[in-house]
């Protein structure tokens, strides 16, 4: 009997050691899964490098990714608003990736004071940031490994204060991609407060006396007056000082005369949902000013203001998740991404 139930307890430990080697098998290859789907989620079809570009405004640490095909040309990235680095934490990546494959280098840079670079951001005004841009513009014409025979001018929200600008005052600029942009300062911190409040259910009258008190604000910005006395009058310590310089700097900002000036085609690509600015007022505005044939007006479906995958449903918890373990494939719309790589496309076919 102790023979019998010593094969029958030997022929369990063997059964369960069986089990747990399927187990840890199956374990394995799920983890060699997710590793090389990390890998291939942040390995990129393009030859990354740090750069140096010296401007009147500061020196600054820029980023450049270059196609391992035969290049067609560059683009440059325009920042929004805020204190960005040169990849946006590696949220241009994908749109970098999709323009190295239709033979495009992709320039961008840490903004002043941020990473690397010297100076302060906040002390620019959208000419000095128009500025700025012509400046690794002429850099990138030096460049011998970086083919400028095509310019194109990318930029998202505030940039499109910046990109007109520039693409007024040149004559090598092949075309401009302008994302979510905003043409009047004051307007668009009206739309976005309205529209944030209505988010948080507030009621008409509310956002009637919150539009009130921001326009009042505003007036006071405008006037010149100093940021202690602007603390003084608003009760409001909120703004940095260096803040209250760049909005005091900026407040006035309209872009429609610098767009009525453009010379080259300007690709304009809207958000369906955007809260931050009003995409219909804007593409009106961009129709008026320029020609059917200079402008192409694209809106892509279901997502806002930062053309995120619709899917993440704005929670940052989802966004944050998206951008470490599948940037490539889930955090942005794949929608956008593939219309500006279809621009680029063909701007690349154009003799």
């Amino acid at each position: 009997m102790e023979l019998i139930n010593g094969i029958l307890w030997s022929g369990k430990v063997l059964i369960i050691m069986k089990k747990r080697f399927k187990l840890l098998i199956s374990i394995a290859l799920i983890l060699l899964v997710c590793i090389g789907c990390f890998i291939y989620e942040n390995s990129y079809e393009m030859l990354e490098q740090r750069v140096t570009i010296k401007t009147e405004q500061g020196k600054l640490a820029g980023y450049l990714a270059l196609p391992k095909t035969e290049q067609k040309g560059v683009v440059i990235f325009v920042h929004g608003d805020g204190a960005q680095n040169a990849t946006q934490d590696g949220g241009y990546k994908p749109l970098m990736e999709r323009f190295a494959k239709q033979g495009f280098a992709s320039i961008s840079w840490d903004k002043l004071g941020v990473g690397k670079s010297s100076g302060n951001w906040l002390n620019q005004s959208m000419d000095d940031r128009a500025k700025e841009v012509e400046e690794v513009i002429d850099w990138a014409k030096e460049q011998k490994n970086i083919s400028t025979n095509k310019i194109i001018i990318w930029g998202a929200s505030q940039a499109g204060w910046v990109i007109p600008k520039v693409q007024k005052n040149r004559d090598d600029i092949t075309a401009s991609i302008i994302v979510a942009p905003a043409i009047n300062w004051l307007k668009q911190g009206q739309y976005y407060t309205t529209m944030k409040m209505k988010r948080e259910n507030k009621t008409n009258q509310q956002i009637s006396n919150e539009l009130i008190k921001d326009a009042e604000e505003s007036k006071i910005i405008e006037s010149g007056s100093s940021y202690e006395e602007y603390k003084q009058i608003t009760g409001d310590s909120g703004m940095s000082n260096e803040r209250y310089s760049f909005v005091q700097k900026n407040i006035s900002s309209d872009a429609t005369e610098d767009i009525k000036k453009i010379k080259s085609p300007v690709f304009l690509i809207l958000a369906e949902k955007d809260e931050n600015v009003d995409s219909d007022e804007t593409e009106r505005i961009y129709k008026r000013l320029l020609s059917d044939k200079q402008l192409k007006v694209k809106t892509i479906t279901g997502v806002g203001h930062s053309m995120l995958n619709p899917v993440l449903f704005n929670s940052d918890f989802l966004i944050y998740l998206s951008a470490i373990i599948a940037p490539k494939d889930m955090l942005i719309s794949k929608e956008y991404l593939g219309y500006s790589e279809e621009i680029v496309r063909n701007i690349s076919n154009l003799n």
